[in-house]
């Protein structure tokens, strides 16, 4: 991995580990020098103190869950408990009966809980969760903006479920997201859900919110067709779109992007060799 591409990862572990800590990420940002496994190595150990604090107090809870009806439970969560003790107790819940209790809740308390909860401890709750409901629920995560939230989410939903959910989603959020994805072995599987519009509208919202640099990271974790499919986008906005590229590319120093952009737009490294020249 590049020196680029290690600073990009960084910059996204940072944030996801501000989402946690509940911090905003500039106040962390110092910690961007890190490489991106110690700084994800950080993010897990805080996770797993978060979870094990009053683990048999939180353990009893789950017994006692066990034994009320599931829209009982539901009341109790919502009214009682409230989102982060309910993201505790989702993961040690039987699936059947954690589907069941969602089920009941309404898709802004989902939402609260969603942020606190630690996926990888609910997966199969998570999985199991109908389309329609994580559908709903994705759309209250992008009106609020939370992007790590989602992106945590994406490796642990079916094939449907992610289609809803893009569906929930505007061309911002999908790019948001799609930098701060947990797993970015996924990107190619999210993106291979979209409808065949929606990449160009994902350039589109980069050029119109100034978030280059994060679909110049995207272009790493794609398959060849899905880079095309973006850099012909991207060409198709004209001279500006262009311009706005090689300004991030030079500010960030992205040399492998050049050559990913180059399998599909031959102009990219000779105007990027002449910006250079310019600038001497």
């Amino acid at each position: 991995m590049s020196r680029a591409a290690d600073l990009l990862q960084a910059h996204a572990e940072v944030m996801k580990l501000a989402r946690l800590l509940g911090r905003e990420p500039e106040e962390l940002a110092y910690l961007e020098q890190l490489p991106p496994d110690d700084l994800l190595a950080l993010r897990d150990s805080v996770t797993e103190t978060l979870y094990d604090a009053h683990g048999g107090s939180l353990g009893r809870l789950a017994a006692a869950s066990r034994l009320l009806p599931a829209g009982l439970t539901a009341t109790i969560g919502q009214r009682a408990f409230g989102p982060l003790l309910s993201a505790r107790l989702a993961g040690l819940l039987d699936t059947d009966k954690a589907v069941d209790v969602a089920g009941r809740l309404p898709p802004p308390f989902l939402a609260d809980v969603a942020v606190e909860l630690d996926p990888r401890r609910a997966s199969d709750l998570i999985a199991s969760m109908a389309p329609a409901l994580i559908g709903r629920v994705t759309a209250e995560l992008v009106a609020r903006r939370e992007y790590v939230t989602m992106g945590r989410f994406v490796g642990h939903l079916s094939d449907a479920a992610i289609v809803a959910a893009l569906a929930a989603m505007d061309d911002e959020a999908v790019l948001q997201t799609a930098f701060v994805i947990e797993d970015r072995s996924q990107l190619s599987r999210l993106f291979a859900k979209l409808p065949k519009d929606r990449p160009a509208g994902v350039v589109a919202a980069a050029a119109a919110e100034g978030l280059w640099l994060e679909a110049l990271d995207l272009l790493n974790h794609l398959h060849t067709r899905q880079r095309k499919e973006m850099v012909l986008a991207a060409r198709a906005l004209g001279e500006p779109a262009r311009e706005a590229i090689l300004d991030t590319i030079i500010a960030h120093d992205l040399a492998d992007e050049v050559g990913l952009i180059a399998e599909h737009d031959d102009s990219i490294a000779e105007r990027l060799a002449q910006r250079q020249r310019q600038k001497t």
